[in-house]
């Protein structure tokens, strides 16, 4: 349940940046650092997905979002965020069941992450632009595709929309983790006393100092 709790603060900040991009054109450069670096991180065999992310404090924000919502408060754009969020787990799913598209992710990745070793940052607006380009090639040709609703003036800027499909990849590699650890729908309706119960204690280690 740990291992969910973590996927699920991941993919909660991604959809919350995307949000805040597609919104204001304005998302926390840390967090948006974090969700993107993840793409090119691997888990190593028996650790925690959390060793993807850093530490618990880099998804402070997924984490706080995520507990606010299983807590039942009222909190601005839950609404937005579930919907989000459960349209990426649908979109993982079907992703999973086209192999040759899995290969083309993943050998677009491989190039990305050379070309990221050259620029010394995932951040890099090439970088943005390479990950916001392989989405558009694969995952944007998946129906449904993921609607991203704001305002026409912050969407119609091509920076913003790399960042958006950059970070929609990110959320969808956080989902497919969801799923390799036993998450799915039912989890979120009738475990959530026991996720919550989980990020509680992930914001616990999330205080620095």
């Amino acid at each position: 349940m740990t291992h969910r709790a973590i996927a699920l603060a991941a993919l909660v900040q991604a959809v919350y940046l995307v949000d805040c991009i597609a919104r204001k054109g304005l998302a926390d450069a840390e967090d948006c650092r974090t969700c993107l670096e993840s793409l090119f991180t691997a888990a190593p065999a028996g650790h925690s997905p959390l060793s993807i992310y850093g530490d618990a404090h880099q998804l402070r924000t997924g984490l706080r979002i995520c507990s606010d919502i299983l807590s039942g408060k009222d909190i601005d754009r839950a609404k937005v965020i579930m919907t989000y969020t459960s349209a990426l787990f649908t979109l993982e799913r079907r992703l999973a069941k086209q192999g040759a598209m899995l290969q083309q992710l993943s050998a677009g990745m491989d190039r990305i992450s050379k070309q990221r070793q050259y620029f010394g940052d995932a951040m890099h607006s090439n970088i943005i632009a390479a990950i916001a380009d392989l989405y558009g090639s694969t995952i944007s040709t998946i129906k449904p595709r993921i609607i991203v609703r704001g305002k026409t003036e912050h969407l119609g800027q091509a920076a913003n929309t790399h960042r958006v499909r950059a970070l929609l990849l990110a959320a969808l590699r956080a989902a497919h983790i969801w799923h390799n650890h036993g998450g799915g729908h039912v989890t979120l309706l009738f475990r959530r006393k026991a996720l919550l119960r989980e990020i509680k204690l992930l914001q616990k280690h999330s205080v620095h100092g």
